[in-house]
Order: C-alpha cells, then structure tokens, then sequence
C-alpha cells in the first residue's frame, strides 16, 4: 500500500520524538532529523509508509550505536501485561463467545504502539483495553474467519508489536482450543525496530506454548515480502489463512489480492479514521 501525503508529517513527528527522547545534544538531534530528511527526500514514491518508518529508526539505531533502543520499553510492557494474563483469560472463558473476546483483546492490546507517540502509560492501554470490549467490528468478516478456520489447516499470525503480544497469545490460544485441528506458526520482526515484536519478546511472554516462533528476516515495521527472507516468504506462501496484526503489517500488505488475509488492528491513525468512517481506537477486523 503506497504511502499517502498525510503520512510524512507524522513520520517526521515520529523521528523529531525520538530525536528529543534518545539524544541529549541538540546538535546531533538536529543532526539525527537531517539524516531522516534526507532519506524521506530520495525516497521512492510507490514505497508503503511501513518501509520509510524502518528508514527513520535505522538512522536511529546508527546515531545511537544500538541495535536496540526500546528493549526496555518492550521488556517493560510484556511484563506488565503478562501479570494481567490470567484475568484477561479468565474473562475469555466466561464469556458466551470467547473467541469474539479474544480477538477483541488482540485488537485492543494494539494500542501498544510507540510509532504515533501517544501516551503509553500502563493505566491508559488497560483503559483502552477496557473500552475495546464495548466496541463493535465487522460481524460479516468474524463469521467468514471463523468458517476458514474450520477448514483449514494452516494459521500464519503476523506479530506486531511487545506487550501486544500477551493479547495475541490469549487469542491464539483460544484459537487452538476452539480449533485443535491448527498448525499456527507465529511470525515477529527479523531484527529489532522501535517497539515491534521480535522472536524474544515471543519467547519471553510464552507465545510458543500454542505456536511455532518464526522470523520474517527484515527489520521494517511490517510485512514486505520483497525484503524477508525466503523460509518466511515459504511459510507466507503456504498459509491457509494468516490474520495480520497491527496497521505496519495492513499498509504494507493491503492491497495485493491476498485472499486469504485478515487483518485485525486498533484505528489510530486520522487518515484511516477518514478512509473507514470510525472513530480513534475503534476495533478493524478487515479481509482483503
């Protein structure tokens, strides 16, 4: 999915925060927004926003020197959601459709994301958590989901990001329970990029319990195929249904005729919010 207009100012937002948030000098903050300037500027038109957000945190990483600079944010937000695993669960196997709950809490649990810079405190996303269970989604797309989980044997889940993760796990696993028959392999990112998920994080919050941990080999915020690896590519290629986390993984995906793609995310984004007539942090549950 091309990247729209609307989506460099924010992503310049994105890289003066970090710029503000990371490095202390002025002069190599101002130095650091340069050198995203001037990748945004050469930049090739038909590139999907995902792709020029892993260019704005790999001039991140370099500035900084580290490979990884939201390892604590990421470790912070898998512990603090996982001392909430049980109660979340508990919730999903009381309710008369545990599988709709589920999902709404993978939805919900998107709102962990550092890319449009709002307010992560602990208390907000567990607010925001809670809403998300009075809220509506397609009806039409969660029938046609669960009809394709029925009569198929392989589930490929695209991660998004950590502390999302724990959502994802009780949502895979309640996938598994109502659907034992499920080969599921659960893909993260290759490398570490800003707050997304990568094969630690996976293991860290237990996620191979109910899934086989893969990687797509790349460090950008979402799914382009031309840039993973090929076992990804392989595994991608032959899925029977994947459900696609997060809006990295829907803008960089949409749009290719996969007919066997769900994508399910938090609406954080005004473009998207005009694009599908909702309000922020409305539950997305799309097929392609």
């Amino acid at each position: 999915m091309r990247y729209s207009m609307e989506c460099l100012p924010c992503l310049l937002n994105q890289g003066i925060r970090v710029a503000r948030l990371y490095l202390e000098n002025e002069e190599e903050q101002r130095t650091l927004l340069n050198s995203i300037i001037a990748e945004i500027a050469v930049m090739d038109h038909n590139v999907s926003a995902p792709y020029i957000a892993h260019k704005v945190h790999r001039a991140l990483k370099e500035a900084l020197q580290n490979p990884d600079p939201y390892q604590k944010e990421k470790r912070y937000f898998n512990q603090e959601m996982l001392r909430f695993e049980d109660d979340f669960y508990a919730l999903v196997e009381s309710a008369a459709n545990p599988l709709d709950i589920a999902l709404k809490l993978a939805a919900a649990g998107n709102i962990i994301d550092y890319g449009p810079g709002y307010d992560l405190s602990r208390d907000n996303v567990l607010n925001t958590i809670k809403d998300s269970m009075e809220k509506g989604y397609s009806q039409e797309v969660f029938v046609s989901l669960k009809a394709t989980l029925e009569d198929t044997s392989k589930l490929l889940y695209l991660g998004d990001n950590a502390g999302e993760i724990v959502f994802d796990k009780i949502f895979i696993r309640t996938i598994k329970g109502c659907y034992p028959h499920l080969q599921i392999d659960f893909a993260t990112r290759g490398e570490p990029i800003m707050n997304d998920v990568t094969e630690e994080d996976a293991y860290m919050v237990g996620i191979d319990d109910y899934a086989n941990i893969i990687n797509n080999g790349t460090d950008i915020p979402g799914t382009i195929l031309e840039h993973c690896s090929d076992s990804f590519v392989n595994v991608f290629n032959e899925a029977d249904v994947i459900i696609s986390k997060g809006q990295g993984n829907f803008e960089s995906l949409y749009g290719n005729r996969y007919s066997n793609l769900y994508y399910i995310f938090l609406c954080k984004c005004e473009l998207f919010m005009d694009r599908f007539g909702v309000q922020r942090n409305d539950l997305i549950l799309m097929k392609e």
